[in-house]
Order: C-alpha cells, then sequence, then structure tokens
C-alpha cells in the first residue's frame, strides 16, 4: 500500500523534469553527442550521469523519460530501504521486539523516504542527486548480505556476488557524487576484514577483489580517464582556491611579510591579495549570499555577479590566461595546507558542526510544500542559458512544456506526519550517533551485551560511517553551508538512525526484563527472621 501511495504520488505529477543552473554540467555532454559533437565531459564533472541521461535521450527522444526512470529508482531506493532494515534484522537473532512490529518499523523506514518532499524534488531533477541514493542504498544493502554471507552463514559463493556489487557500486557512487570517495574504503571495510580473516581460499579472496576492481576500472574508472579534460582540473583547482580563500589570503599576506621565495613576483601577490582581501569583504554583505560557517561566499569568488566580474575571472586576466590561473590556484592551495595546517584543521572541523549539531542534521531539511510553479519559473530561467538546447527537438518540447507548467497550481506535500518524524530524527541525530557509538563499545568489551546485539551493533556503526566519509570529504574540499550537500545524504542517514532507534527499544526491553528477573529472584529469597 505504501509502494502504491508513493507511486500515485510521483507519477500524477508532469514528468516534465525541474532544470536548475547546474544542469548544464550534466546534460551538456550528452546534448552535444545528441547533436553530432563528441561526448565531453563540462565543468569537470563525472562523465557517468551525463552518460546515463545520453543514454535514456537517445533510446526514448523525450525528457520525460529521465523523470519516469529517476522516480522508479526513488520507489527503488524505498524498496531497497526496507530490504535493508530486514536484512538487519537476521543479523540481531534474539530481539525481543515482535516480529510484526519489527516490519511495521521497516515499512515507516520506506514511508519516511518516499513521503518526503526532498526525496521527491530530487527524483525530479536533472542531477545526479536523483539517481545516488539508489546506487548508495543498493551498495548498503550488498554490503549487509556479504556480511550475512561471510561471517556467519558461511556461503562463499553468496559472499563473492554481494562483496563484488558492493565494492564495483561504492565506485560507481565515487562517480556520481566525488564526496562520496571518502566513503569507498570505510564502505568496504567488511570486504577489508574478510581478506585478513581464515575461512576462505586464497583464490576466493584474490576473485573477491580482483573481478569488481577489474570492472570497476574497465567501466568506470578508465572511460572517466579517457574523457577527462584538462577544464576538469582547472575546475577543481579553481573550486579549491575559492573555498579556502581567506586561508590562502592570510598565506600571501604571510609570504609579502616574510618575503618568501615563491614563483610569482611581490608586486603580483601584493595585487592579488589586495583585490582577494576586497573580494572577501563583498561576498561578506548584501552582494553576496553569506556562508555562515564557512565565512564568506566562494560562489561570488568564483562567479561574481551581474554588475561584476568574478575575483577569478580577473585573476585569469592579470595573469594571462587559463593555465596560469590553474596553476597559481593547485600551487597557493597546496601552499596553504602546509603552511596554514591550524587554520585548515579549524576550517574542517567548523564544517562537521554543521552535519553533527545538537538539535538538526540538515540531511533532514525538506520542504513542507513544493509549489511546481515556482519550479517550472526557476527551470525556465536554467533552460534559457544555452540556446544549444533549442536545436535538438526533444529539448525545445522540454522548453515549450516547462514555460507552460509556469502557472500551475499542482503542488508537492506536505506530508504531515512525515515532516514531524523528519524533524525529531532531526534534532535527535546527534544522540543516536553517541547511542551508536556507545552500544558498539559496550558490545566489544561486554560479552552478555555481545550476546544479545551481537553483529548488528558495529554494523549499525559501520552505516553511520557513510556519512562521516561524506562530510570528511566535504569538509576537507568543500563547504556544508551549500544544504543539497546534507540533503543527498538523506538516505543513509535515515536508516541508521531508524536503526538506532530500533536497536534502543531493544535495549530497553532488555533492561526491562533484566528488572523483572532481579524482582522475582528477590521476591522468592526468604525472609531473614
Amino acid at each position: 500500500m505504501i509502494f502504491g501511495w508513493a507511486a500515485w504520488e510521483r507519477f500524477w505529477l508532469p514528468l516534465t523534469p525541474f532544470a536548475n543552473p547546474d544542469v548544464w554540467a550534466y546534460l551538456g555532454p550528452g546534448l552535444d553527442a545528441l547533436l553530432g559533437e563528441p561526448f565531453r565531459e563540462w565543468f569537470g564533472q563525472c562523465f557517468l550521469y551525463p552518460w546515463f541521461l545520453y543514454v535514456l535521450l537517445k533510446a526514448s527522444g523525450t525528457f520525460k523519460c529521465i523523470t519516469l526512470v529517476q522516480s522508479l529508482l526513488g520507489l527503488g531506493t524505498g524498496a531497497l530501504m526496507f530490504c535493508c532494515w530486514m536484512e538487519l534484522g537476521r543479523l540481531m537473532s534474539a530481539s525481543r521486539l515482535p516480529r510484526l512490529t519489527f516490519k511495521l518499523l521497516g515499512a515507516g523506514l520506506a514511508g519516511v523516504y518516499l513521503f518526503s518532499t526532498a526525496t521527491i524534488q530530487f527524483e525530479r531533477t536533472l542531477n545526479p542527486e536523483a539517481v545516488f541514493p539508489f546506487v548508495v542504498v543498493l551498495q548498503v544493502y550488498c554490503n549487509l548480505r556479504f556480511i550475512r554471507s561471510r561471517f556467519i552463514d558461511g556461503q562463499p559463493g553468496r559472499a563473492l556476488l554481494s562483496g563484488g556489487s558492493a565494492l564495483f557500486l561504492s565506485v560507481a557512487a565515487s562517480l556520481l557524487k566525488p564526496s562520496f570517495l571518502g566513503v569507498v574504503v570505510l564502505a568496504n571495510l567488511p570486504i577489508i576484514i574478510a581478506l585478513f580473516r581464515p575461512g576462505q581460499s586464497a583464490w576466493g579472496k584474490l576473485l573477491l577483489v580482483a573481478v569488481p576492481v577489474l570492472g570497476a576500472v574497465l567501466l568506470l574508472v578508465w572511460p572517466e580517464y579517457k574523457l577527462r579534460q584538462a577544464a576538469g582540473s582547472l575546475y577543481l583547482a579553481r573550486s579549491l582556491f575559492s573555498v579556502h580563500a581567506d586561508l590562502i589570503n592570510d598565506q600571501i599576506a604571510e609570504d609579502l611579510a616574510r618575503h618568501a621565495p615563491v614563483p610569482y613576483s611581490p608586486e603580483l601577490l601584493a595585487a592579488i591579495h589586495a583585490d582577494l582581501t576586497e573580494a572577501l569583504r563583498e561576498s561578506r554583505g548584501e552582494v553576496g549570499k553569506y556562508w555562515h560557517t564557512l565565512g564568506f561566499n566562494a560562489d561570488y569568488l568564483r562567479f561574481g555577479n551581474a554588475g561584476k566580474p568574478s575575483f577569478l575571472r580577473e585573476l585569469t586576466v592579470r595573469l594571462g590566461g587559463d593555465e596560469q590561473t590553474g596553476n597559481f590556484c593547485r600551487y597557493y592551495y597546496w601552499r596553504t595546507v602546509r603552511g596554514q595546517p591550524a587554520g585548515m584543521a579549524a576550517k574542517v572541523a567548523r564544517q562537521f558542526t554543521v552535519f553533527y549539531r545538537i538539535g538538526r542534521c540538515p540531511a533532514y531539511m525538506t520542504n513542507k510544500r513544493i509549489d511546481l510553479s515556482k519550479e517550472y519559473r526557476r527551470s525556465s530561467e536554467s533552460l534559457a542559458l544555452q540556446q544549444k538546447l533549442l536545436r535538438y527537438p526533444p529539448g525545445a518540447a522540454l522548453v515549450a512544456h516547462t514555460e507552460a507548467l509556469s502557472d500551475s497550481a499542482l503542488h508537492v506535500g506536505p506530508y504531515r506526519l512525515t515532516g514531524w518524524i523528519n524533524q525529531f530524527l532531526s534534532r535527535t541525530h546527534l544522540f543516536w550517533c553517541v547511542w551508536a557509538v556507545l552500544l558498539a563499545v559496550c558490545a566489544w568489551r561486554i560479552q552478555p551485551i555481545r550476546a544479545v546485539f551481537g553483529i548488528a551493533a558495529p554494523v549499525l556503526l559501520l552505516i553511520y560511517m557513510y556519512n562521516f566519509g561524506t562530510v570528511l570529504t566535504l569538509a576537507i574540499g568543500h563547504s556544508l553551508d551549500v544544504t543539497r550537500y546534507s540533503q543527498y545524504q538523506f538516505a543513509y542517514t535515515l536508516l541508521p538512525d531508524f536503526v538506532s532507534v530500533w536497536l534502543a527499544v531493544e535495549a530497553l526491553m532488555l533492561f526491562r526484563s533484566f528488572l523483572r528477573s532481579r524482582q522475582k529472584l528477590t521476591d522468592s529469597s526468604p525472609v531473614a527472621g
């Protein structure tokens, strides 16, 4: 019933997708190929999602097919979350919760995901956030199957299949969202542990790693390497420079004060320092939207505004070209990493407080209601930025449909029950993280607790590591002031939080049973005369 209702909520809406200013980084490569030009990466983005869009457009000839497929993948993500829930239940054989209650909680987990407005909104965009949750949750499911097959049931064939799939999917997820790179090692810890444990032949261990790694290299890494252009390296260098501009500015000032031997003249550095100081000041005012945790607006430094060119554009003119700008950005980023370690560490720590804060986890940020008219008006503005789209007949149809829907009265949500649950979990997320750590430590050190919770406690901690790895990568390379960087983690934030609630209920039931047994023991003991 939940999945039928969720499907209805998706498919009664128009299938015309939403677009935002970032759409051309993902749609551009496929659009080039569909117009007879070479498929090439735009703005340094990985090839996988642009290729996904290209295949769907080539096969169907309509943008509505993209929304349809992505909505089906969203429903599949909800189903996979329920499957993960059931797998986790099998890891704890001594559960005191009635089986029906446990299944209802799992259905609630899927329902909260499927009826969150942010989930539906992401599924309708032309961005990798639309399919990323499906790939990650499928990877989690394969991981859980591997853990059960390898460490509990002793089924090497199933362990080989599920473990290899988990390893391959972790690489695919990192190509969809590079912030997942920090999770690749953490997510595959069960495979790493299995390689060093007895009970499997050397050939089995070799196949477990070699087959998925070879598949990932041939199908994912090699195409990415062949398609990546020099512009990708420049995009990354500019991004790192703009996000760390305040620390880089401090490093330039220090180099000027100390007359440090650097490959740039003092006059050039002094001019850049003055311009960057002014740009940082402007980015904190009304000119740019202020990123509170970072302390300035990095996008203003990169893109400027309608009335003034960006700092990086002026830097390119000053240095004489894009290649020189990329070299300067790379040089001073790495020089700042070495010269400002305390500042870098403080920046990373501040970013962690965005996601791990008392009373609010931004992964649960979701709109109460989404008005389609507003979304399609924004889409029209974004689609107008690339006139090449009109040369592709389905693209011209997309523009026409989007403009026609700009006055639509339709809306998504609100889903009040889902909103209340999201609000509760947002406020208590840090508590559940601490609870998971304490439970894992207690299960490791105290045998009776380990006998009850078994492998479920460390597995819960493993799933929380997905958030930790993503946040760490973003904290180092970008800023979590960009809300969607937290929102696309919703699926693998919701799952462990629900599991934490379940295990907390199990702990309370265990404690109540302990108190009752002590009370019975006291009642049955002879009364001293």
